[in-house]
């Protein structure tokens, strides 16, 4: 016989919940204009669970009331399109909004708890573990695109303490979010800050010093001073190359190793694998780039990394352009066109080629200047995140297995 914690019994999830399919609502309807009706699909999952505000698709078409989700409401990806499953499985907590509304898609499940025993919060939890994870990714169907199913997540087989540790640990770990929620959204406000004032320099061209006097050039009248250049002439671009499949594991062996926009988090990617045989390198700070679908999609390296194939990383030899290399990134994303397959994919020619405006050294070595501050508080605030994400991610297996145990209301491990 096993040995449980005491109170603690070995259970299903079918015996607590349901889960229940999304709608598939009519593909005339959908669009990348922003209506009032989010359609949440597996792109807004973050692996490791929880959700991705961005990205988003819209629906203009008529909505049925019984596929409109609620705040806080539990769902899961029924379908990932990685083959690791990166996704699959995981849960999301639907967001509080005033101004929209989140629908039910297809591919998506909706999680029902039963009115027996099971704390909400605590199941959210549970389905944020590697060992649930990985139970359904064992299960499920397809290769190329992975499938899973209401009855596979709840065959899933786990140990449920008593009702009153399951809310402190629940208690204790949602704690971590809410602490990383509020240093997002602080994130978020500097990122629009920096965006503000970019955009201000670089595209009305009102910055300090500016004379007001314009040239012709290929893409439009620019300040005298500045030029048409391609991006291969203003940064050094290295596409990424993927080690050996051996050579990966989560143990943190050897370098830290980003595949493509799957780890992307707002600022600085999620560490998930490490390489012991690392090959393409990016620097610290260099900009991470998808180059395939969907290309585009930006992010900074927080520390020298080894990329794979889905990513780019582009460089220069001059630390003060770190900023100004990330905003004017971000502002050049509809250029970033896909090309090739289906899923869409760019070349290292088609990157360096693609045509830009190169201001003046000094008028970006002074937007750097301003805006540090802005930068330097950025990275502070990500390091946080990373140093908090890990932490929690560390004690979720533990509270869960009561390797770690919980007392009082709010939770304190001992």
């Amino acid at each position: 016989m096993r040995n449980f914690p005491e109170g603690w019994v070995e259970t299903t999830l079918g015996e607590y919940i349901k889960v229940k399919h999304g709608f598939a609502f009519k593909g005339e309807f959908i669009t990348g204009q922003p209506t009032n009706n989010i359609l949440v699909t597996p792109g807004n999952f973050l692996v490791g669970g929880g959700f991705k505000s961005d990205k988003f698709k819209y629906f203009s078409g008529d909505v049925p009331n019984e596929y409109v989700l609620n705040h806080l409401d539990i769902i899961v990806t029924m379908t990932d399109l990685s083959k690791k499953g990166d996704t699959l499985g995981y849960p999301a907590l639907v967001p509080k909004s005033d101004s929209v509304v989140y629908l039910h898609n297809q591919r998506i499940g909706l999680v029902e708890v039963l009115d027996n025993g099971l704390d909400k919060d605590f199941l959210y939890w549970l389905l944020r573990t590697r060992v649930y994870q990985k139970t359904i990714i064992n299960s499920s169907t397809g290769s190329t695109v992975r499938h899973t199913s209401p009855s596979r997540m709840q065959e899933y087989s786990f140990n449920l303490p008593p009702l009153p540790e399951q809310k402190t640990i629940a208690d204790m770990l949602s704690s971590f979010d809410e602490k990383i929620e509020l240093l997002r959204e602080q994130n978020k406000t500097l990122e629009t800050l920096a965006q503000t004032i970019f955009k201000e320099w670089f595209v009305h061209f009102n910055y300090p010093d500016a004379t007001g006097e314009m040239v012709d050039s290929e893409l439009g009248e620019i300040p005298n001073g500045w030029r048409v250049g391609r991006l291969g002439e203003e940064f050094d671009i290295v596409l990424g190359q993927s080690p050996k499949g051996s050579s990966y594991n989560e143990s943190g062996d050897g370098m830290v190793f980003y595949q493509g926009r799957a780890e992307f988090q707002k600022r600085f990617p999620k560490r998930r694998l490490y390489t012991t045989e690392p090959k393409r390198l990016a620097e610290k700070y260099d900009v991470l780039m998808s180059v395939r679908a969907p290309v585009g999609d930006i992010n900074v390296a927080s520390e020298k990394c080894c990329i794979g194939r889905g990513l780019a990383a582009i460089h220069s030899n001059k630390k003060a352009y770190a900023l100004y290399k990330m905003v004017s990134l971000s502002s050049h994303f509809d250029l970033f066109e896909s090309e090739g397959t289906v899923f869409g994919s760019i070349n290292k020619k088609s990157l360096e080629g693609i045509e830009v405006v190169i201001p003046s050294k000094e008028v970006i070595n002074d937007f750097e200047a301003a805006a540090s501050a802005v930068d330097k508080k950025i990275f502070n605030n990500a390091q946080q995140i990373q140093t908090l994400s890990q932490t929690r991610d560390t004690l979720l297996p533990k509270l869960m297995s009561r390797q770690v145990r919980v007392e009082g209301a709010k939770g304190k491990a001992s």
